[in-house]
This record gives structure tokens, sequence and C-alpha cells, in this order.
């Protein structure tokens, strides 16, 4: 969707995605090594909104587009992102896409294992390890205490809804907007205000990869101090992205994501009936569908 959305002539997406300028509560554990700072710093309540010059670069690019927007997903875990952003921009208007938690939650293992962060292969093996992880903390870089508290959409949602009211909230089934793309799109367009009438490159963007060389990857996201330095004096940021997505593009291949095993599935319905019934009550709709396997037709 935010690739959908940037390509629309009114309107301007940051330069890159998962900035996470704001939720300052996960921030420590988002770091990859603790002893780097975050590219864009931290957000500050104290400072004027003008004067956070480094996160509003990103949007140098595309000054003069009718809305501007960016796109992280932990701001819907985060506790604080919420009103920090109201505190930074009070008209924000939010879009969260959801996806039911029995395909999200492979989904996000399979992205941890490809950059590196989750060091367990296994899905079943690293879901199994979600009470340890909440007791003494998950690997570094990962943003939710465990697998089960990422998929707490209810009250992530109602954080949300409370601070920005109904009206500036829009929230997007995964499933309808992978099943009637043009349809979504459109109607993100209408909430946002702009021309609905156009239609983006509606290629599919960001199959399930799989890794092709370990080493490569941990040169790509954890690589040496001194060669990092090297490439901060030598190269341009611009050119240092290019070559890193360059990499990260010959690194991965797409794949089928196989379905998760039975009982991982059955160990997951608890939740996952919790959130259908409480979720469904907050919005107004019905995901029953979560736990039949299946999208409702429309």
């Amino acid at each position: 969707m935010a690739k959908y959305l940037g390509e629309h002539p009114e309107i301007g997406m940051a330069a890159r995605k998962e900035v996470h300028y704001f939720g300052t509560d996960l921030h420590p554990r988002m770091v990859r090594r603790k002893r780097l700072t975050r590219t864009l710093g931290r957000w500050d309540p104290g400072r004027e909104a003008g004067a956070h010059e480094h996160y509003l670069r990103l949007f140098s690019a595309v000054q003069g587009r009718r809305r501007l927007g960016e796109a992280s997903v932990w701001y819907l875990y985060s506790r604080t992102a919420a009103v920090e952003i109201a505190e930074f921009a009070p008209d924000a208007q939010i879009i969260a896409m959801i996806r039911n938690p029995i395909e999200m939650l492979p989904s996000l293992h399979s992205q941890l294992v490809r950059v590196g962060i989750e060091p367990v292969e296994d899905f079943a093996e690293a879901l199994a390890l979600d009470e340890e992880r909440e007791r003494s903390g998950a690997p570094q870089g990962f943003a939710p205490r465990s697998y089960r508290s990422a998929v707490r959409y209810s009250e992530q949602i109602k954080r949300y809804l409370d601070v920005f009211g109904t009206n500036n909230v829009s929230v997007i089934l995964y499933e309808d907007f992978r099943d009637h793309t043009l349809d979504v799109y459109r109607r993100a367009c209408r909430f946002l205000g702009v021309d609905s009438a156009f239609v983006p490159d509606l290629a599919v963007v960001n199959p399930n990869r799989r890794v092709r060389s370990r080493a490569v990857r941990r040169l790509i996201w954890q690589p040496p101090d001194a060669l990092r330095r090297l490439l901060r004096s030598t190269v341009s940021q611009p050119t240092r992205i290019r070559i890193g997505a360059a990499l990260k593009r010959w690194n991965t291949r797409p794949v089928r994501r196989e379905p998760a095993p039975a009982d991982v599935v059955r160990s997951l319905r608890p939740i996952v009936a919790e959130e259908a019934d409480e979720l469904g009550a907050l919005l107004g709709i019905d995901l029953s569908f979560w736990l039949e396997g299946s999208a409702p037709e429309r």
C-alpha cells in the first residue's frame, strides 16, 4: 500500500520505509547494535515540529504534494507512537493494515529470519519461545516482546482511535487488500482526500523470500564498524542505499511459504478467537473468517 500510495501524483511518501522515528518505547529494542545511535535520532516532544530536520529531510523530494506520509509497521505496536505522532502532526490521518495472525506470524518470522534478527529458523520452535522472551527479552532488533504480543490488534488500534478519533483512522484488512486491491486502494485515496480515479502499478510487492547466503546477510545488515565508517566517508547516502538494495535483492530468492503446521495453528486459535471478538466489536466487523481459514466474499 505504501508503494501504491507513493505513485499517486498528490501523495508524497518518505524517501524510505520503516523509519520508526516515533515510538520511542521501541527504540532501545529496535537498534540492531546497542552502541549505535539511530540514523534519525529520537523523537523529542520538547522540540518544535520544524526543528526535526533529519526526519523532515525524508520528504524533501516531495514538497508541494497535497499529502505527505510514511510507513513504519511498528508504530501500531508501540505504546507511545500514537501520542508522539499527534504531538508532531495533530491533523494526521492513520492507515493501519492488519492480517489474520495465523498468516501474519509466519510471515513476520520469515522476515526476521531473512534480515538476521531471529536466530531460530523453525517457526514452531521460535513461537514456543514466546513465554521465555516475555520474561527475559527478545533478540536485539526484535520490536515486540514476543510473536503473540505482536497481534494484539484490538488494544493497538484502540490507542489510535482514542488519540485521533474514528474519522481519522482507517483500518484495512490485508485479506481484503489482497483480493480487491484496487477497490481498497481507492477507498484509501478517498479517506485521504485525493483523486480516487488514479490507478497505480499494482505489481506484487514484497513476496516471501529466502536468503541465499548467511554470510552476505551479515555483511549487509551488520557490517564491521571499519567497513561502515569507510563507506560513510567515501560513498554518498543515496548510493549506499542503492547498493544495499541491490545486494539484498541478489541475496534473496522468492519462495512459496509453507502453511503453519496444524499443531501451531491450534496453539494460536485462542488468541485469534479473542482478537476476532474484541477487534470485531471495536470496528463493527465480522472477523470470524480468521478462524475458518478463508476470506469472506464481498
